[in-house]
């Protein structure tokens, strides 16, 4: 199994002791590098490009929607995670600003760091991940601008695949559970995404919500 790179940018000392040393457990993660701003974000992507940097919604020096173009475009195989405090989380529009600006996992910092390692499995995949109590704010937030919302016709496979990304599981768990390989699996993305004329995952499974062509469970 590959390691998974892992950055820690977190402007609370305690809070970057306490998910470095979670991280820490995991056979399959490597902290490579800790930091308190926004610089040492963009350092890290640039010289280091771990596969995951962890960070606050808000930096010391700037916000993470403003940094995450700038960490996509040094970096474009850095995925990104934020973790919110029930504040920020009031603030307008965050989660569907955070999808936007391509961060891929949104955590609520009241639910402690639990489901960080499955969050950042997730992410490390193709997939996204956003805090239960969140998705409703982002599906809130698009259903005004949604042009279309009428259901599409998809494939079984397809509405496995859609299903599987919902639910948080990585590209290799829904490959196994639907008995295809990862090829397979990819390629039955892209045309997800013909057949939608929508740019990635996130959008897709918004628009996947909204029509009910899929649901959120109870995971």
């Amino acid at each position: 199994m590959g390691m998974i790179t892992i950055t820690i940018v977190n402007k609370y000392q305690d809070d970057r002791a306490a998910i470095a040393a979670l991280l820490k457990e995991q056979a399959d993660f490597r902290v490579i590098s800790v930091g308190s701003d926004g610089y040492d974000a963009l350092k890290s992507a640039t010289t280091q490009r771990p596969d995951i940097i962890i960070m606050d919604f808000h930096l010391k020096d700037i916000d993470s929607l403003e940094l995450a173009p700038i960490i996509r475009r040094s970096s474009p195989s850095t995925a990104l995670l934020v973790l919110c405090s029930p504040d920020e989380q009031k603030e307008q529009n965050t989660v569907a600003n955070s999808l936007k600006a391509g961060i891929s996992g949104y955590l609520l910092r009241q639910e402690g760091f639990d489901n960080l390692a499955s969050s950042i499995r997730s992410v490390f995949y193709g997939g996204w991940y956003i805090s239960k109590p969140a998705r409703d704010l982002a599906l809130h937030y698009f259903t005004p601008a949604a042009p279309d919302i009428s259901p599409l016709s998809f494939t079984p496979t397809e509405t496995g695949i859609l299903r599987g990304i919902i639910s948080g599981q990585t590209d290799r768990e829904i490959a196994k559970n639907l008995n295809i390989n990862i090829y397979s699996l990819r390629n039955c993305i892209s045309r997800i995404k013909t057949k939608t004329g929508l740019k990635n995952r996130a959008q897709i499974i918004i628009h996947a919500l909204l029509a009910g062509t899929v649901h959120i469970g109870n995971s």
